[in-house]
């Protein structure tokens, strides 16, 4: 995820790199008129009253077509085990279906937590599935016969219950390892969609004929509402909102490497429509009419969101589609669809002095909210740790230098190097607890955003919270989703 404006910096250069001066950003905050930011407006279903009824609403809907059932078929008498056993599947199975929801990326669903925290919830929720799922067969078989197990010669619909409980169980273990098993985020995607829709298809024929108390039509409605459900979402984020998203699509209107591994992507806006977001979200980009392959992939917007004819995007070679950016030509038109995610500090306005800590291409979330800051005027204290591993990964330097001498924000950036060239005079080595509290002159009443390497994030928040930092004062950001 990436975005900005950045450059190389030569040997001559080397003292925009030193470590700022407390005194010199406290004298030049005092030199000037305070501003204060005008308050972002953010839609309803950003509200923790909204997130709250989300939370009580999804337990509600998993048992709603349980509850529906007993009412429909009040006299139904089945063994205790057997009842347990059509419970969890029923269970199992309405949940199975509202993943196609949490996965869709709806934002009046992500809004409240975070797109990240809703696929770890996903991921989490799918475990509780298969054991929901695991449980049914097991119940059934002892409280009628545990050969319904082990019999091969069998009735078809329970080999649609099998085969689709075995999908399920392939399919959790391909997204827990896929990391090891280096799939393609696309590829596992499309695999992971197809199969989905297998289990799906396969979990309802199997109860709606071996379900012998799903005889009326009444009862068959309320089974089949929850897979209809689930492909009706699944059709639109598939078949319609990419149409929709092309309607209004942006187009590439220039294209600046940063250096040899990050080129600026910077789109316009449909027909001057605003595109509104907050500093430090991020959106999916998806080429229309390029030699880029049409995926659609995540970055963060690091243009600054008072601008709203535009956005822009820092793209780093990191991965399969971004060693193909170089392909991309201005003019050629692109689907932005977002903006998603919770790491900015327009959602905290009552925070004092803020750390933002940056490894790599991390820095983008931040120049967003520098640049916000910038633009409105804001006067906050903000110490930036930029965390890189060699100089040609350093981007946003110029930008950076302009703003520390700048009058908003009260800037003070360190660089951090692990591998430095032989003239380099500025810091050194990891970024730590111990470190950040020398940089920061003190961690209390400083508030912690984190945007860096999965193991450099968990290492950081581990040391502030054994140096006491309340984890509400810690803000953390991921790469990848």
């Amino acid at each position: 995820m990436s975005n900005g404006n950045g450059s190389h910096f030569d040997k001559a250069t080397d003292c925009r790199f030193g470590p700022g001066s407390m005194a010199m950003v406290a004298q030049r905050v005092a030199g000037h008129h305070s501003k204060v930011a005008r308050p972002t407006q953010f839609p309803w279903f950003c509200r923790t009253e909204w997130a709250v009824l989300l939370c009580v609403f999804y337990p509600l809907l998993a048992i709603a077509p349980l509850v529906i059932l007993a009412a429909l078929d009040p006299d139904n008498r089945h063994p205790t085990a057997t009842g347990l056993g059509i419970n969890c599947a029923l269970v199992g199975f309405t949940l199975l279906s509202i993943q196609f929801v949490l996965t869709a990326r709806l934002q009046w669903i992500e809004a409240p937590f975070g797109l990240d925290l809703l696929l770890r919830f996903h991921r989490s929720m799918a475990l509780v599935i298969v054991a929901l799922l695991c449980v049914h067969p097991l119940l059934i078989a002892g409280g009628e016969s545990w050969t319904l197990l082990t019999r091969l010669h069998t009735r078809w619909h329970i080999w649609a219950g099998r085969v689709a409980l075995i999908l399920l169980g392939a399919q959790v273990t391909a997204a827990v390892l896929r990391g090891a098993m280096r799939l393609s985020y696309e590829k596992w995607r499309r695999a992971h969609a197809a199969v989905a829709l297998v289990v799906l298809a396969a979990g309802f024929v199997h109860g709606l004929m071996a379900g012998d108390d799903l005889n009326d039509a009444g009862a068959r409605t309320v089974l089949a509402a929850v897979p209809a459900i689930a492909l009706a979402v699944w059709i639109y984020t598939r078949a319609i909102r990419p149409r929709l998203l092309a309607r209004r699509a942006f187009r590439v209107s220039s294209v600046r490497f940063e250096s040899s591994r990050a080129c600026t992507l910077t789109l316009s806006a449909p027909d001057g429509r605003p595109f509104h977001f907050s500093p430090g979200q991020f959106q999916f980009l998806r080429l229309l009419n390029s030699a880029v392959p049409a995926q659609e992939h995540p970055f963060t917007i690091a243009s600054s969101p008072e601008r709203t004819d535009r956005i822009s995007l820092t793209i780093k070679d990191c991965g399969d589609f971004t060693r193909v950016i170089d392909k991309i030509r201005v003019g050629d038109m692109a689907t932005v669809h977002g903006p998603f995610g919770r790491f900015s500090y327009d959602l905290h306005p009552d925070e004092g002095d803020l750390v933002f800590v940056a490894g790599g291409v991390g820095i983008t979330p931040f120049m967003s909210m520098l640049r916000a800051m910038r633009d409105r005027g804001e006067s906050r204290y903000v110490t930036l740790i930029y965390a890189s591993r060699a100089m040609d990964d350093i981007l946003f330097a110029a930008e950076l230098a302009a703003m520390e001498v700048g009058q908003w924000p009260a800037l003070k950036v360190i660089f951090v190097l692990s591998t430095p060239p032989a003239w380099w005079t500025g810091e050194t080595g990891r970024v730590d607890g111990n470190r950040l509290g020398e940089w920061c002159r003190g961690l209390d009443d400083k508030v912690f955003y984190l945007c860096c390497p999965s193991r450099m994030t968990v290492e950081l928040i581990r040391q502030l919270r054994q140096k006491r930092v309340n984890p509400r004062r810690i803000h953390c950001d991921y790469f990848s989703l």
